[in-house]
């Protein structure tokens, strides 16, 4: 079977009301930080999408775009739609998705009580005088005239975007924002024509569908994000309650509903969940509603596929994949599917770095595309690459990407480094796809590998680099027993105590676990720098990258690697 008869569902043309779409992969709205500190859009926000349009998607919708800049954004760096001055940077966004052949719409939010004060400067609102999330503020519940109010502003925005030319819009009434806590029983407790049964509940949702109706027309494609269902959530929405909106949302004239999921472990499937865990909820809004369904939640192109076969869904969205790598679409198309860099579901997408940037594990040129372009060099060298871990890895590819002769030597016998250690930890079984990926690779950009060999100053003198780069990673020193290197990684995630039943570990959203062990241990980590005095004084160029440099994690050796690739 051909690679095209493969995935013929899947890349087959679509039309989604008006529009006509050249496959079924749907990039979701994915709220990355890289617009200006007043919303609007930015350089780095165009390669961004530049990247995902080129990659062989069908369809892009930006997200998320507050309605109410002001009082309704829920973190910095995320686009605004609330005033004209926004259209400028908007078209340019459209122009720029349009030059690459595809359709894209604009989502519409507002956070509601999901908008911190501590951003705003504001008390949020909501509904009712629920807290919406842990820690968060209490919500002011909103008077009926305030209703009507943002009411006009969705109305409003919505004519913004059609000024500045998108294709659709696509109304956020998901993920626990302002629309989504009118609809669930757990955060609506109003007793007046807004809460109560669900037809009272959606009704705010119902008048902005219907003011924009009236903005816009009927022609205009118009979709709607829901819940499919709330894990977690006591009194929350369920699939019976979703089905039920969506037969309202497709009275109401929409074209096309997009089913999510939400929880308290929202807005990340946690890295133990199987892929596909939420089509389920797609497919039961499928059978009662004519209207185009979107199916979300880790979807791979092979399941994609099936999903679509089935006719479980009519689109599928493909999200934090297209942040580890954009040119997923055309990957599988051609049948390069080893080619793909692995999500490998850590979550880290949806937390700011350190420097506040949208970052992503395993791609460092997220958010990064104008600046990390492969170009070729004009002079050639001959690269050394000192250790096999992930920075190694990627120092070694870029550069050979890029034209130089590049040789790795690892000391041990396979490719990786603690990557493999760390997918041994439950529930990041995934960084194992990472290792294999990079190696393969590592090998397909030229690289000549050399493993179980130690560097030596005969080995200078053999390869007489130009360059040298040392990714020796990092010496752990034991105070108690330690199991293969292993709290190397648990440091990276954070654990704050001991316990009786073993260690204490803090995920980035403050969950917490207890990993057993059968002995107590403590560790600390520092740069292994042994082979620096011997390739100074030899070498001209000397690189320093990943754990070698400072431990720091995955994300940070990567970017050390991907940065030195670049600059030989």
């Amino acid at each position: 079977m051909s690679e095209q008869a493969k995935y013929s569902r899947l890349f087959e043309p679509y039309r989604l009301g008006s529009l006509a779409l050249k496959n079924r992969i749907v990039m979701p709205a994915m709220a990355v930080a890289f617009a200006s500190d007043e919303g609007h859009v930015t350089k780095r926000l165009l390669h961004y999408f530049t990247a995902r349009a080129r990659g062989g998607v069908g369809f892009i919708i930006v997200g998320y775009t507050s309605v109410d800049y002001r009082r309704g954004r829920t973190g910095p760096n995320k686009l605004s739609i609330d005033d004209d001055r926004c259209i400028p940077g908007l078209s340019q966004l459209v122009e720029t998705v349009h030059g690459e052949g595809l359709k894209v719409a604009v989502q519409l939010n507002h956070g509601g009580g999901y908008s911190p004060s501590s951003l705003t400067g504001l008390q949020p609102v909501a509904p009712s005088a629920v807290f919406c999330r842990p820690g968060g503020d209490l919500p002011h519940p909103l008077t009926e005239a305030e209703i009507e109010e943002i009411v006009g502003r969705f109305a409003a925005a919505a004519g913004r975007a059609v000024k500045a030319g998108f294709d659709a819009l696509e109304i956020h009434a998901a993920s626990g924002y302002l629309i989504n806590q009118f609809l669930s029983p757990s955060r609506n407790k109003r007793q007046d024509k807004y809460g109560g049964s669900l037809e009272n509940r959606a009704r705010f949702l119902l008048e902005i569908v219907g003011a924009i109706r009236q903005k816009m027309g009927k022609g205009y494609p118009l979709s709607v994000r829901i819940n499919g269902s709330e894990y977690g959530i006591p009194g929350g929405i369920t699939v019976d309650n979703a089905v039920a909106l969506a037969v309202l949302l497709e009275k109401a004239g929409v074209d096309a509903v997009n089913v999510t999921y939400f929880g308290a472990r929202y807005p990340f499937v946690e890295t133990e969940e199987p892929d596909g865990s939420f089509i389920p909820l797609a497919a039961a809004v499928k059978k009662a509603v004519k209207v185009p369904v979107i199916a979300v939640g880790r979807i791979s192109p092979r399941l994609g596929e099936e999903v679509l076969r089935e006719g479980k869904a009519d689109l599928v969205a493909i999200g934090r994949a297209l942040l580890a790598d954009p040119e997923l679409p055309l990957k599988a198309f051609a049948g390069r599917e080893e080619d793909i860099n692995p999500c490998i579901t850590c979550r880290y997408c949806g937390f700011l770095t350190p420097h506040g940037e949208t970052g992503c594990m395993v791609n460092p040129v997220l958010g990064r595309e104008g600046d990390f372009n492969l170009r070729r060099t004009e002079k050639v060298k001959r690269v050394l690459v000192v250790g096999g871990g992930p920075a190694g890895m990627q120092a070694a590819r870029v550069a050979a990407l890029r034209g130089h002769e590049v040789t790795l030597v690892e000391k041990g016998q396979r490719l990786g480094g603690l990557l493999h250690t760390a997918s041994r930890v439950p529930g990041y079984s995934r960084i194992a796809d990472l290792a294999r990926y990079s190696a393969r690779q590592v090998e397909k950009a030229g690289v000549k590998v050399e493993r179980g060999r130690a560097v030596t100053a005969a080995t200078l003198e053999a390869i007489k680099p130009d360059a040298v780069v040392l990714a020796t990673g990092a010496r752990i020193t034991l105070v108690r027993r330690v199991i293969a290197g292993m709290v190397l990684f648990l440091a990276r995630m954070g654990y704050p105590g001991i316990q009786d039943k073993g260690l204490l570990l803090k995920s980035p959203t403050k969950r917490r676990q207890i990993l057993g062990v059968q002995t107590p241990l403590l560790a600390a980590a520092r740069p292994n720098q042994e082979l620096l005095s011997l390739v100074r004084g030899r070498v001209d160029e000397v690189y320093l990258a990943g754990d070698c440099l400072e431990p720091s994690g995955i994300m940070q050796a990567l970017t050390d690697g991907e940065r030195i690739g670049h600059s030989l």
